[in-house]
């Protein structure tokens, strides 16, 4: 039997990692910089001997071509798997959002990432399950506002949506990010993100002894539509050891309806290892969930698990909307398997704005199945969920989609892009999609039909009752790729 193939490029840290990882599974792996021959898989590290971040990206990324110019590929129908290290999150950003070259893309599945981005994937927000009856809600304390802080901010946007907030609105996920230049940086990081917060409350504090400073700001709705982003933000301009907020971590601590995580991300590793030991010591006896970087060994999975999980998450919901199964009751289910060739075929042809989407529906997974009283040991199994959870996780869906897209620079409609649009959902719906307005940014209670005629509030609900389904279908092959070790 010929042994697979993975050429890896580059000197990082979790090099040796890697290569252990794939002759743990039998690869044959070639470290040469000559990248001739054929490969099953290869893997592009960011080299760490290059001191500026966005020179070691541009480094790896000339890397990409000269590898698509040497290689040689056996079957044109099957992709080679590349795994893309980069250091800064605008590159990051920018590979999740535009898709490479046809010349590239029709070679090389491309998979960029930074373990900055790994790491906060590690990050349990909902330590305590959130049902809809619950008064908890998440709050995510950040200190600091660089790249790193970024990210963790950025991830926790798109995965932390629950329940209760539909409910009851003021039960948003609250992200804190505190810095010493914290309303300058805010500055920035609003304009980067102008449409996430046109769109949300948030609020840029300036603590004092005497009176703080609070500069507050609500979504750009007129209170003609209803709400529906459902994370706040809080930019506080303070060092660690400031009174006032120590006494608000305090106060944090104390509150059995916060699920408060603190993470110290500042861009200066030595600077989060210092600043760690400086935190109120009620953080530590209230076992608060602290997270500190470069204390923590990053490790990258090669299998991609999240992207098995989100190529289920793609199958049925194109599934959905090319057949529009629906049972006697007219609810969504679905009782078929996931046909992988069909799977797998369906997930090369998207581009990586549309994978991202689905990688993070997939990371909302455990979070929505806690949610509603189910967790990962459930997910060997067929199961019913009931009609009012479905209904229900649903909603949370749609809010987690719309996060994801004002994050990703789509904007709503305004009230007359509404009428037009109305007027030839057909025609006008994707018009103004392709100029980044989105007809379906709103409220889910608000949402319409679209050029098919159903209301698109069943491709949520779709994929909702089909959650039982998609974590067995996981479950199957990672149990198969186990047993195959």
């Amino acid at each position: 039997m010929v042994k697979k193939r993975v050429l890896i490029i580059g000197n990082h840290l979790i090099k040796d990692d890697i290569i252990q990882q794939y002759q743990l599974k039998g690869y044959d792996v070639v470290l040469e910089d000559d990248s001739s021959g054929f490969y099953d898989e290869i893997f592009l590290l960011s080299d760490l001997s290059i001191r500026e971040s966005l020179d070691a990206d541009y480094e790896i990324l000339a890397q990409i071509t000269s590898v698509v110019n040497n290689i040689k590929v056996e079957d044109t129908n099957n992709k080679v798997r590349c795994h893309l290290l980069v250091r800064s999150v605008n590159t990051l950003r920018q590979l999740q959002t535009v898709d490479f070259c046809s010349s590239i893309k029709d070679i090389l599945d491309v998979y960029p990432f930074a373990l900055e981005e790994v790491w906060s994937r590690n990050i349990v927000f909902d330590y305590k399950p959130i049902t809809i009856q619950s008064e908890r809600y998440v709050h995510l304390v950040i200190f600091g506002m660089g790249e790193m802080a970024e990210i963790v901010a950025l991830h926790a946007a798109q995965v932390a949506h629950f329940p209760n907030y539909i409910r009851d609105h003021s039960l948003r996920t609250r992200i804190t990010m505190i810095d010493v230049d914290a309303e300058k940086m805010s500055e920035e990081f609003v304009r980067k993100y102008q449409y996430l917060f046109d769109n949300s409350f948030y609020r840029i504090v300036r603590p004092s002894d005497e009176k703080s400073v609070i500069k507050f700001h609500r979504p750009v709705s007129d209170g003609s539509r209803e709400d529906f982003v459902d994370v706040e933000w809080e930019f506080v301009e303070a060092c660690s050891w400031n009174a006032e907020l120590r006494e608000k971590l305090h106060l944090w601590a104390s509150d059995e309806n916060q699920l408060l995580t603190v993470v110290i991300a500042f861009d200066d590793v030595n600077k989060n290892q210092s600043e760690a030991l400086l935190l109120p010591q009620e953080l530590y006896h209230q076992s608060i969930p602290i997270h500190v970087f470069g204390q923590h060994s990053i490790s990258y999975d090669i299998t991609l698990p999240l992207v098995r999980m989100a190529k289920n998450v793609n199958y049925i919901y194109d599934k959905c909307y090319q057949e529009n199964v629906e049972d006697w009751c007219g609810y969504m289910r679905y009782s078929v398997e996931i046909d992988k060739r069909e799977r797998d075929k369906s997930w090369s042809r998207l581009s990586n704005v549309k994978r991202l989407s689905s990688i993070y529906n997939a990371m909302t997974i455990p979070s929505k199945m806690r949610s509603v009283g189910l967790s990962e040991s459930d997910w060997e199994n067929f199961y019913d969920i009931p009609q009012q959870d479905i209904e229900l996780l649903a909603q949370v869906e749609h809010n987690r989609w719309c996060v994801e897209e004002l994050i990703s620079g789509y904007r709503p409609c305004t009230d007359e892009e509404f009428k037009i649009i109305e007027a030839d959902v057909a025609t006008q719906k994707d018009v103004y999609k392709s100029k980044k307005i989105h007809y379906d940014l709103r409220a889910y209670n608000d949402l319409r039909p679209d050029k098919t005629g159903r209301g698109v509030q069943v491709y949520d609900l779709c994929l909702s009752s089909c959650l039982p389904l998609i974590a067995k279908a996981f479950a199957d092959e990672e149990g198969g790729r186990n047993e195959g070790k």
